[in-house]
């Protein structure tokens, strides 16, 4: 698999995962653009213009939609980053994709990793939260 470019946003370091794929690495940032679906009698709406950083991100057993999401094998803090390690192993004949949330917005990236993935650790700097008060996620290690 070649190099993968994500265009919303700044891209953290990627890391080398499986058989020499790079591990997908979440947006630090993107742009959106949000709005009421239905106005309410009485309100305006208000629209603030700015950046959403990366917050958290979800891992799935299958495509996120079937909302299988998977719970870290292992949290242990190192060097003042908390890592959160998930082992895939040979239990799942689905493929794990990945979602990147972001703070302010209801707008997340999806993304499946690379087929024969069979772990991904999760870097973050619990001290450094973002304004929806999550983790703010450094590094993806996946292989």
């Amino acid at each position: 698999m070649g190099k993968i470019v994500i265009a919303a946003g700044l891209i953290l370091i990627a890391g080398v995962g499986v058989a020499g794929a790079e591990t997908p690495q979440c947006p630090g940032e993107i742009s959106a653009r949000q709005e009421l679906a239905s106005p309410h009698e009485g309100w305006r709406e208000q629209r603030r213009n700015g950046l959403h950083l990366n917050a958290h991100i979800t891992l799935y057993d299958g495509v996120p939609a079937e909302q299988a999401s998977l719970v870290p094998d292992q949290t242990r803090q190192v060097k003042g980053r908390e890592i959160s390690t998930w082992n895939f192993g040979n239990l799942s004949t689905r493929r794990i994709w990945i979602e990147c949330h972001y703070a302010g917005t209801s707008i997340s990236l999806t993304r499946e990793l690379p087929a024969g993935t069979k772990t991904c650790s999760v870097s973050s700097e619990p001290n450094t939260r973002s304004s929806d008060l999550r983790r703010r996620i450094r590094r993806i290690d996946c292989s």
